[in-house]
């Protein structure tokens, strides 16, 4: 919980300098190539080293970041490094990204798919969850064979769930609570009956299975 709220104060002081001087989107560029470059093995050894002095640790920050980051940049590289929050790099990076896109008001949406989506189905994607959110979308897709068919949409902490897996698996436990509550054996047939439907060949699972076929 206090990283966290480490990583927001960081990450607003940021996006403050970045909204004032009109650069938040290079900033958050930077922040991000910040992350990776503290990432990296070498320079990660050596920045997590407390027997390495400040003074050197900064030094190899400045090689590394000089000409390629603003310096407001460079000084938000710094000052994690002076006070060795090394390790919150990526919440950093993540806070001031959701900054940004608040500032916007646009959202980041993860969206899963049996199959690559084209342009036409991204659109419309985009255009029912801007209806739905009252944000500008930006898409991330994802293939998932597994989930068999529909769309898995998540954006922020919200998921909208609607593969054929998930429905499936709905409609199994809904058969299961509705055997829980009564004495019917489903899967027995009736003595001399030889009239009766099987549960998966009744005209209401025909009907659905015809409907997931079309997604």
């Amino acid at each position: 919980m206090l990283k966290g709220a480490i990583a927001r104060r960081y990450a607003g002081a940021i996006f403050e300098i970045g909204r004032k001087q009109n650069t938040l989107e290079r900033t958050l560029e930077d922040v991000k190539g910040i992350a990776e470059v503290f990432a990296h093995r070498t320079l990660a050894y050596l920045l997590r080293e407390p027997k390495v002095p400040t003074k050197r640790k900064e030094t190899a920050i400045r090689q590394a970041l000089a000409g390629k980051v603003l310096p407001s940049s460079l000084n938000l590289a710094l000052l994690v490094v002076q006070r060795e929050l090394v390790d919150l790099m990526p919440n950093i990076a993540r806070e001031l990204e959701q900054l940004v896109l608040n500032y916007k008001n646009q959202a980041v949406a993860e969206v899963t798919t049996a199959t690559k989506l084209d342009d036409a189905h991204i659109a419309l994607i985009k255009q029912a969850l801007a209806s739905r959110t009252g944000k500008t979308i930006l898409v991330e897709t994802k293939v998932q064979p597994d989930i068999l068919g529909g769309v898995i949409a998540r954006v922020g902490d919200q998921v909208i769930d609607g593969s054929i897996r998930y429905r499936l698996s709905a409609l199994r436990q809904q058969l299961l609570a509705g055997a829980a509550s009564s004495n019917i054996d489903f899967l027995s047939q009736p003595e001399g009956d030889t009239n009766s439907t099987a549960v998966g060949t009744t005209p209401d699972s025909q009907e659905g299975t015809a409907e997931a076929s079309k997604i």
